[in-house]
């Protein structure tokens, strides 16, 4: 089939069941969609515009907060006013991002070196994620908090049936700060925090067409010390509003996409993004961020040193 937007001809059953892998991980590991969808648009499927991958590596990415913030909202898992506030932060940073990337980061030889890095530093994250102290810490953490929550909820229940959950998850927002109440904890933070740190992560995100949840969920637990009970879904509220924003931006400075290509993809990702959760029951986490870690190495090392490879060696490795 021949795609005329993007320039190439394809089996449409590539970018679907690339579509569908992309769905897979992102669903079962929670990263690396918008990298994955890069690595298709510019390995597998040979684009060679390299504005218009960057908008259609995040209408992928678009897909999963559509299903979990809606999901993760019934269960009161979003703090909705730091996603609004990161969100504010994501609109400039977005724009700005797309806006540079464009017309600064328009050639593949300017663009795939950096989406390389990029690669790098997610394939360290994963391998850091996957490491064995590292696992059965987060397995603690997710314990510990499970039966806090839980525990608190039988209190609740006991003194009234239909208490509101909002007694468990509520933020207040002053002149300066934010604070955030959960589970008797307080946490709080600057209100300029989450706008500059949600600049900075859309400019960069939009720059190189990814999501953003990479950045974003370190700052909040790191940074902010918040639990991933809540960090999951506040995250796919801001990578929403940046996404979005970065897309319709590329889209207002002219950048086209090839929107067959793009319904094929979109089909292959709603269908891995339901496979996900089913399949992730009888494979551990672990070793599929390990092995998701090493592809992305290998391929982060093609883009970010190939011209020096193929200069040194006289052969590329991707």
């Amino acid at each position: 089939m021949e795609f005329a937007v993007a320039g190439v001809t394809l089996n449409p059953l590539i970018p679907f069941l690339w579509a569908l892998f992309v769905g897979l991980v992102f669903s079962m590991v929670g990263a690396a969609g918008g990298i994955l969808a890069g690595v298709g648009h510019i390995s597998l499927f040979g684009l060679a515009d390299a504005n218009m991958i960057k908008p259609m590596n995040q209408l992928l990415v678009i897909v999963s907060p559509l299903v979990a913030v809606p999901a993760y909202w019934r269960q009161q898992r979003v703090i909705f006013s730091l996603g609004l506030l990161l969100g504010l932060g994501s609109v400039f940073g977005s724009v700005f991002g797309s806006w540079y990337s464009k017309n600064y980061l328009s050639m593949m030889q300017q663009y795939q070196p950096l989406f390389g890095l990029l690669v790098l530093f997610i394939s360290c994250r994963l391998f850091y994620e996957s490491s064995i102290h590292t696992a059965r810490q987060q397995k603690r953490d997710l314990r510990d908090a499970s039966r806090d929550l839980e525990k608190k909820l039988s209190e609740l229940r006991g003194r009234a049936k239909n208490e509101p959950f909002e007694k468990i998850l509520k933020s207040r927002v002053s002149f300066r700060r934010l604070k955030i109440l959960f589970l008797d904890h307080e946490f709080s933070c600057n209100l300029a925090s989450p706008v500059l740190a949600g600049f900075s992560i859309a400019a960069i995100s939009s720059a190189l067409g990814v999501g953003g949840g990479f950045l974003l969920v370190p700052y909040m637990t790191s940074w902010l010390g918040l639990p991933m009970f809540l960090v999951a879904g506040t995250s796919a509220l801001s990578v929403l509003i940046a996404s979005i924003s970065s897309v319709g931006n590329y889209f207002l400075l002219g950048v086209k996409v090839d929107w067959l290509m793009v319904l094929l993809e979109l089909l292959g990702v709603v269908t891995g993004s339901l496979l996900g959760p089913w399949i992730s029951r009888y494979m551990k986490d672990r070793w599929l961020r390990a092995l998701l870690g090493i592809v992305l190495l290998y391929v982060g090392i093609g883009y970010a040193l190939g011209g020096w490879i193929r200069e040194w060696l006289g052969f590329s490795i991707i």
